[in-house]
């Protein structure tokens, strides 16, 4: 069987496990004191040119639960997001069994609809009301697009008027910054909060959250803790972020993951419904071929629309070109 089911189904990529193996006998203190730790903070110093801080968390769903917990300090404050949004569609309630809301506002295709976002904050008007503090997208999104520079520079621009936090959901960013034009520098001068995903783009485990604004800084390993986010042996995370950060390793990782699926869109541009550049592809079947096919072809069916199902096809950093020209093959008969 094919398996296009998502970008994480396996251990990881072998150079960054050849890493570990290579360090396993060495000896460090604990609880990201050691000197991988140090070493790993200087290197995203150096690629955000920033003063940063950064942390490795074992997931996607617990970085966005910590990053966002900082940003909302009190009960009455929320987050603003798109209804697709994965803090909203795919955790299970996390955020809200924190105690903060979050408010829908309009979207175009997955992304966040910046013409809205001055008009969602400016619907909750008094005490009666939840009080927006933060934003968040995904980038890429849960479609599979990239937001370009533009956009989000213009999203960080309404969020400094509106005295709002701008939260990147990044377990996908390596797979945007390879099908855009900008780069980790530029997240960083944009956002106050964002992270780098490893999970879904070769590693074991872990994201790496990096926060720009100070004011998010004070006290930050104690709401890790607080939050159940804390390692141990974070030393682990940390040397498997060296390597995977070292010589744009992530990138190259990333591009391999595009490249397979741009070729699966050349070559389904006729079924293709959601477009984009990225490592996700949506495609719409029938019934019949989806019976035809789902014995061949591990995938998931993202949504039923007027009488078709759309699927989603994931490339990852090891998808190989054979199993996608033999999925092409069977999805074509």
């Amino acid at each position: 069987m094919v398996n296009l089911k998502n970008d994480y189904n396996t251990i990881g990529d072998k150079l960054i496990l050849e890493e570990l193996i290579n360090k396993c006998s060495n000896k460090y203190v604990g609880y990201g004191t050691d000197e991988e730790t140090k070493k790993l903070n200087d290197l995203v110093k150096k690629l955000c040119n920033l003063d940063v801080d950064s942390y490795v968390l074992s997931g996607g769903t617990i970085t966005n639960v910590i990053g966002l917990s900082e940003m909302l300090k009190y009960p009455y404050e929320a987050v603003i997001a798109v209804d697709s949004s994965h803090i909203n569609f795919h955790e299970t309630g996390a955020i809200e069994a924190t105690g903060h809301k979050i408010i829908y506002t309009p979207k175009i295709g997955g992304k966040i609809d910046i013409s809205k976002i001055e008009e969602t904050y400016n619907k909750f008007t008094d005490n009666h009301m939840v009080l927006p503090k933060a934003l968040y997208i995904s980038n890429a999104t849960e479609l599979g697009e990239v937001y370009t520079l533009d956009e989000l520079k213009e999203i960080s621009k309404i969020c400094k008027k509106l005295n709002l936090y701008f939260f990147i959901d990044g377990a996908r960013l390596p797979i945007a910054l390879v099908a855009s034009k900008y780069n980790i520098s530029d997240i960083a001068s944009l956002a106050d909060m964002f992270y780098i995903g490893g999970t879904k783009n070769g590693l074991p485990f872990g994201e790496l959250l990096i926060i720009t604004n100070n004011e998010l800084k004070e006290h930050f390993n104690y709401l890790i803790k607080n939050r159940l986010g804390m390692l141990a042996k974070g030393f682990i995370g940390a040397i498997m972020f060296n390597k995977y950060l070292s010589d744009n390793y992530y990138l190259k990782l990333a591009k391999s993951a595009n490249d397979m699926a741009d070729l699966l869109r050349l070559e389904l541009k006729d079924y293709i419904i959601y477009p984009n550049n990225t490592n996700q592809v949506f495609i719409k079947l029938d019934n019949k071929k989806i019976d035809e096919i789902k014995d061949k072809i591990a995938f998931e069916i993202w949504e039923e629309l007027h009488g078709f199902k759309v699927i989603r096809l994931v490339s990852s950093y090891n998808t190989k070109k054979e199993e996608i020209l033999e999925a092409i093959k069977i999805i074509k008969g």
